[in-house]
């Protein structure tokens, strides 16, 4: 519900304390580093040379990031359904050896994994050579022979389907001995032996015949020979693979140790990368960045274990500093729908709050369904705790949850239970009537259901939409008179509001007699409204042309109001969608749902429709409630161009660092 407030941190200290001051500032969390500013006019003239410390962390950090898969596929560490942090002090870690023994793990288990690459491959090279021997395992002549001085000899293949008795006798003719070896699916295996001087009338016909010449140069045994040799070489290569997998099982008791090792590395590249914004002269280095007000003790604190000078003060006129929102637990989950699609200004309001609740209202309105909003609120909340996902998957878990409760508050009130499942069920199945008691509230629900009564829901949608649009403006009001523009907030917004009044009197004019004298003042109210925008929209402007050329203007942007409200709508469109598709999906159901074959094709029609049903109108409601938020909401105060708030961290993806 608020910014934080940012302040500008320098630190002027020796070149040999930056890295460690840069490390002890990752801890907290609490500090973003900016690059300073270096070259011709600047103070300093270099930045921290950290290249070396950065490549040789990248480096290892892919060889560790290369070892885990292979660590996962082997370990024996009970599977864990979430995300688990290893609770470790780094400093120990690394003194006591532990270290030291993870990244020989690592080192180990890449070059076993190479040595299986290679091992498959050749047991793969292996397998194929034997399965082209298979044909000629009868063949009682060395393979890799050529002939003799005065004779060739060829083997191949002729085509699935060639007739021997067919082929022999041209080949014969043309002086060649062939001697069929044998025969399968793939093809007649043969050998053709023919004096030189005919070599080149055979192989013509062989060609035309479409035979396919055998290449065995490397094989100077017989098939026979040749293919136990090879399953010899296959049972080798089979029990190297088994020990560089019983190695890689053992290995793998080490990757919590790994994986700790993972962070501590990342973090290292982390510190170095940030070290590289550093300006720097021989003996001393120059840091800038930006905390939070709420911070300052515990970097004051930080600061002061180390031999340096520092000063922590608020930004100067022409400084953009990063936005850091600060909301309830309720509204933070919140937060990234703001970040997809604009950090506010800072110094600028934050609407996350507010925006929050109508998101929570608007969301629940297109989605309201009782079965569907508890299957997402358990979903959500059992995720976050059972698989405990980092803090960006976290909030918007959360928010789908809260969004899931909302869901079934109007799912009461408007009568949605997996559409009209429970009404379904008692008519089909139980022969109840749904006009009275129990039956009238499910079908119903505590108001009304909108698929009975679309155009009541038509007008609720219309009335949350202008609310939402006015509490828009209203926020537009305040930010003005707080930044010294009342004026300006009453000539621009008060007449709209005017105006906006009066046409709410005319339309409660029309519920009834009881109201006439309302709706007569209201016409009055609403041409007030209209001379008033007429008269001081042009506010600021010089000119009294300028002027009337300002209010007709704002008399013409009555138009994008209509609009925005009309995109209102959308609440009832999203709200029919999710309730018709559920109510076919129970129509089909309860045509089937007779006899035990048919009770089992109903569950699986109830389970696969509702569950598509849950997929597409979560995102559907989810891009809808977005969008009204993003255009028709911010549009009326929203001031953008924030940049969010990015602190150094250490690396936390395996560990929790103490």
């Amino acid at each position: 519900m608020s910014m934080s407030t940012m302040k500008k941190l320098t630190v002027l200290t020796l070149a040999e304390d930056a890295d460690a001051i840069v490390r002890k500032l990752m801890k907290l969390r609490c500090v973003e580093i900016r690059s300073t500013e270096v070259g011709e006019g600047a103070l300093l003239s270099a930045h921290f040379d950290s290249d070396g410390q950065k490549a040789a962390a990248d480096s290892r950090l892919r060889r560790i990031r290369e070892a885990i898969p292979v660590l996962n596929q082997y370990t024996m560490r009970k599977k864990r359904l979430g995300r688990s942090l290893h609770r470790v002090n780094a400093d120990e870690f690394l003194a006591d050896g532990r270290a030291e023994s993870a990244w020989r793990t690592v080192e180990k288990a890449l070059e076993l994994c190479n040595t299986l690459k290679e091992t498959e491959g050749e047991i793969t090279r292996l397998q194929g050579q034997r399965e082209s021997l298979r044909p000629w395992l009868e063949y009682d002549v060395i393979l890799s022979e050529r002939g003799t001085e005065q004779s060739t000899l060829i083997l191949g293949a002729f085509p699935t389907g060639t007739l021997p008795e067919a082929v022999v006798p041209m080949l014969e003719s043309a002086g060649a001995h062939v001697e069929l070896v044998s025969m399968d699916k793939s093809g007649v295996y043969a050998s053709v032996i023919c004096h030189k001087t005919n070599e080149e009338a055979v192989q013509r016909m062989l060609a035309e015949l479409g035979f396919l010449k055998a290449s065995f140069r490397e094989i100077d045994t017989t098939a026979a020979v040749a293919d136990a040799e090879i399953e010899g070489r296959i049972a080798e290569l089979d029990a190297d693979r088994d020990r560089a997998q019983e190695w890689l099982h053992v290995l793998a008791e080490e990757l919590d140790n790994v994986e700790i090792l993972c962070d501590i590395e990342e973090t290292n590249a982390n510190a170095a990368r940030h070290l590289q914004k550093l300006a720097t002269t021989k003996k001393c280095a120059f840091l800038e960045g930006w905390i939070p007000k709420f911070a300052r003790d515990a970097v004051v604190d930080a600061l002061a274990e180390f031999t340096c000078a520092y000063d922590i003060n608020y930004p100067a006129h022409d400084e953009e500093p990063p936005v850091l929102l600060r909301n309830n637990r309720f509204a933070t989950n919140f937060e990234w729908v703001i970040g997809m699609y604009a950090y506010p200004k800072y110094g600028a309001f934050d609407p996350t709050f507010i925006m929050s609740i109508f998101y929570f209202v608007l969301f629940g309105l297109m989605f309201a369904d009782v079965g569907y909003g508890l299957l997402l609120t358990l979903g959500c909340f059992g995720g976050v705790l059972l698989l405990k996902p980092r803090v960006g998957l976290r909030r918007m878990m959360l928010m789908f949850g809260y969004c899931g409760i909302a869901s079934i508050i109007m799912g009461v009130i408007f009568g949605g239970w997996f559409g009209d499942l429970p009404t379904a069920i008692m008519t089909n199945m139980l022969g109840l009537s749904v006009n009275t008691g129990v039956g009238h509230f499910f079908g119903s629900g505590l108001w009304f259901n909108p698929l009975d009564d679309p155009m009541t829901f038509l007008i609720l949608s219309l009335g949350v939409g202008a609310f939402h649009l006015i509490f828009g403006m209203a926020i537009k009001f305040v930010v003005l008179c707080k930044n010294g523009k009342q004026a300006e907030a009453l000539c621009t917004i008060l007449p709209h509001w005017v105006l906006f009044l009066g046409l709410i009197m005319l339309v409660l004019g029309m519920v009834g007699d009881a109201f006439s004298i309302v709706s007569e003042i209201g016409k009055y109210v609403a041409i007030v409204g209209v001379v008033m925008i007429l008269l001081f929209n042009g506010y600021g402007r010089k000119g009294i042309f300028s002027r009337i050329m300002g209010g007709l203007g704002g008399l013409y942007g009555l138009i994008n109001y209509a609009s925005d409200l009309l995109s209102y709508s959308r609440i009832l469109a999203l709200g029919l969608v999710a309730g018709v598709i559920a109510k076919v999906i129970n129509l089909i159901t309860m045509l089937g749902a007779t006899g035990a074959v048919g009770f089992v094709f109903m569950i699986l029609i109830l389970l696969v429709g509702h569950g598509l049903n849950l997929a597409i109108n979560v995102l559907g409601t989810f891009v809808h409630t977005s969008r009204l938020q993003y255009i028709e909401f911010f549009g009326k105060f929203y001031e953008d161009g924030g940049k969010p708030f990015e602190p150094a961290a250490v690396a936390d993806r395996y560990t929790e660092i103490q």
